[in-house]
């Protein structure tokens, strides 16, 4: 068993290849991250240049037993991450391997803890999703299948991924995720506080004419409103014109809304579509989805809402409710009918509190996993 570092093509090739025999052989989970992975290793992305990203798979005679990508960067010098992992079932001591070849990486940085389930940044992606943690009401099991296929930009993974890091004694760090099955009504008793609160702020949605204002302000209202998050650190606005670019080929504009009170940027909203609505389990969503999409266009049922923000000088003022509200409409004239929510840190009891008023339940579960770095 030995572990190796990609160093070319054909290594990257069989990363790649390994990362499309466990998303098939799963024939539940639709894989979002194959093509930014691609993009990764053809060094296209400005986030490359800025984060120390080193890929390795650990392999015997058979082939690749475990996979990921250990990636720093010194805008969280504290952290060294393990992203993109991937193994099978039963490889204790080759996910050992991978797990200490990070260590070391992390060592060598200075780095105080190792984050599994991090994406590099909180933008491309955030935990693992826990099986064993699952809330589904009985009354909602036909309806919403928990085992259903991950949503965009939603991980999907076997379950035996978290036994590998709870065996290794990490610490869980537990996030969920807020389902409504109608939006029919779901904000109806809330329309007086709603009406007083719409007086209050404008709204405005991205506009493609002029994006790079409107990506400037998406970088500096994201700096602004999750410089406190635990996984979060500041972006610059090369790094998310290029994430907007690749989402613009599937969002409509309407699809990142802005608030502004009195002419000050307030908060924002961020929702697309549940394109792996447009995918088959297994598979690895790219290009041909972006073609399906055209087609299909309106034929998507759920709306996914990635993120919101608000300033903390507008908090406590209703802005969130009149937020999810603009998304509601936005959702509803595409044709959108149910909506889950990005992930919500379970501690964030706020968050959690407003999920549940304005979402049916609470839906998947999903876990980071933290490990400290000895030096």
């Amino acid at each position: 068993m030995e572990l190796v570092t990609v160093g070319n093509r054909k290594q990257e090739e069989m990363f790649l290849r390994f990362r499309k025999q466990i998303y098939a052989s799963s024939k539940k989970f639709v894989d979002n991250s194959y093509f930014m992975l691609q993009e990764i290793f053809g060094g296209k992305l400005h986030f490359v240049k800025n984060a120390e990203l080193v890929a390795c798979y650990v392999e015997d005679e058979a082939g690749i037993l475990c996979e990921g990508v250990i990636a720093y960067a010194k805008e969280m010098p504290d952290t060294v991450m393990l992203c993109f992992f991937e193994a099978l079932q039963g490889k204790i001591e080759a996910v050992a391997l991978l797990v200490d070849k990070a260590m070391e990486y992390g060592r060598q940085r200075g780095c105080t803890r190792l984050v599994a389930g991090l994406y590099g940044h909180l933008n491309y992606g955030l935990g693992f999703l826990d099986a064993k943690q699952r809330v589904k009401p009985a009354s909602v099991q036909e309806r919403v299948a928990f085992d259903r296929t991950n949503s965009f930009s939603s991980p999907g993974n076997p379950a035996y991924y978290n036994d590998y890091f709870e065996n290794f004694g990490c610490t869980a760090v537990r996030l969920n995720t807020y389902y409504t099955c109608e939006f029919e009504g779901k904000l109806a008793k809330y329309e007086a506080a709603l009406e007083k609160i719409n007086r209050c702020f404008e709204f405005k949605t991205f506009d493609r004419k002029n994006s790079d204002y409107w990506t400037k302000l998406y970088t500096d209202l994201n700096n602004e409103c999750f410089k406190h998050h635990r996984y979060y650190y500041c972006r610059d606005y090369i790094d998310d014109a290029e994430m907007l670019k690749e989402l613009f080929l599937f969002m409509k504009e309407d699809s990142l809304i802005f608030a502004f009170k009195d002419g000050e940027p307030a908060g924002f909203i961020m929702w697309y579509p549940d394109f792996n609505e447009l995918a088959k389990p297994g598979e690895a969503f790219g290009a041909k989805h972006f073609l399906k999409n055209i087609v299909l266009n309106g034929k998507i049922k759920t709306a996914k809402v990635m993120e919101y923000g608000v300033v903390k000088k507008f908090r406590g003022l209703g802005l969130p409710l009149a937020l999810i509200e603009q998304f509601r409409r936005a959702a509803e004239k595409h044709g959108c009918r149910h909506a889950e929510t990005s992930w919500v840190m379970a501690d964030n009891r706020d968050s959690a509190a407003f999920c549940e008023i304005v979402s049916d339940f609470k839906y998947k579960d999903y876990v980071v996993y933290e490990l400290p770095v000895e030096n």
